[in-house]
């Protein structure tokens, strides 16, 4: 019988602790997250020392930068939140990073900042287990672990920000306009200057700014107390641009330039050099008007990695006047 009264007794504890947990999700639906962490870009630049080398393969570990996060998390259901997220960072690309010796020929540059929002859903495949008092004490006490830790998949839709870059220096400077009338040098944005010819070829139209991206990854979490839990998440983002690095087809004759801008020498020798400022060291003209500049196969990504942490935003309970921890 005490057997028997020791199994009630520990049953009617555990379905109690079962029926306070199976409501502590629903308390504990709102959170707020920071993330530190670094970004990594995938395009034509830089990257891999084999030529036409594609996603993984291609990251660039010299360019990686530092980046953050700020985002909302919002429990739905036990298992499944939705997320919204507010990213900065810069990515960049240099081919003077790789040895593959076309893509070192080429020696194109650029830097970009990324301002990213975006929404995504969460599915926990693993979530920390109960924390109650009495739970806990049973694990411990069996020697359990790993009821602290969680992991998850999530997908969703952002948009973002853009704008690559390249710098000047006058020295590189191997173009048609004279010396007095060159600008002064510094980073400069590409996009105004048509490196490909966008908005002088009928075919190749003036890139946005401004693009669609879809987060994909897995994360996961370490829960510290009810308040606080730290983690690490990694995110790919697909993009539909080939241009944030302001490289996606063929060189063109510079000669374009002075009929776009005749009265604009500063410009003209911008986009000069910044659509060509290979070393000219390779045989057979292979930077010449025509010749591939960059891939059109395949668009730019970008990824991030963050050390996340999380803080539990209290619930005010109708019945009560004090937050419920």
């Amino acid at each position: 019988m005490r057997i028997f009264s020791t199994i009630f007794i520990l049953l009617f504890f555990l379905l109690v602790t079962d029926s306070s947990y199976s409501q502590q999700w629903r308390r504990d639906r709102h959170h707020v997250i920071l993330g530190l962490g670094g970004s990594g870009f995938m395009g034509d630049l830089g990257g891999a020392d084999d030529y036409d080398k594609y996603r993984i393969q291609d990251l660039d570990f010299q360019a990686v930068k530092p980046s953050v996060m700020l985002g909302y998390r919002y429990f739905i259901f036990e298992n499944l939140s939705a997320r919204g997220n507010l990213i900065y960072t810069q990515v960049v690309g240099d081919d003077k990073y790789t040895d593959e010796p076309y893509r070192n020929n080429r020696n194109i540059h650029f830097r970009s900042p990324i301002a990213e929002f975006s929404v995504q859903g969460e599915y926990y495949f693993f979530q920390a287990e109960r924390t109650g008092a009495i739970y806990r004490r049973i694990t411990r006490s069996r020697g359990w672990v790993g009821y602290n830790i969680s992991a998850y998949a999530f997908a969703g839709i952002g948009g973002f920000y853009f704008n690559p870059q390249a710098k000047f220096n006058s020295e590189d400077y191997n173009g048609t306009i004279p010396d007095e009338d060159l600008p002064p040098d510094g980073w400069y944005d590409l996009r105004p200057l048509r490196t490909e010819g966008q908005g002088y070829y009928p075919t190749r139209e003036v890139y946005s700014k401004y693009e669609i991206s879809v987060p994909l990854g897995i994360g996961a979490l370490f829960k510290i107390n009810d308040e606080f839990s730290v983690g690490i998440e990694y995110g790919f983002r697909k993009t539909w641009t080939n241009y944030i690095d302001d490289v996606g087809s063929t060189y063109v004759d510079p000669a374009i330039y002075h009929e776009m801008w005749p009265d604009d020498p500063q410009r003209i020798a911008l986009a000069e050099h910044f659509s060509n400022p290979s070393k000219n060291n390779k045989p057979h003209n292979v930077t010449a008007p025509g010749q591939q500049r960059g891939g059109s196969y395949f668009n730019d990504s970008y990824m991030f990695t963050f050390i996340t942490a999380y803080y539990r935003i209290p619930t005010i309970s109708p019945s009560r006047s004090t937050p419920r921890f």
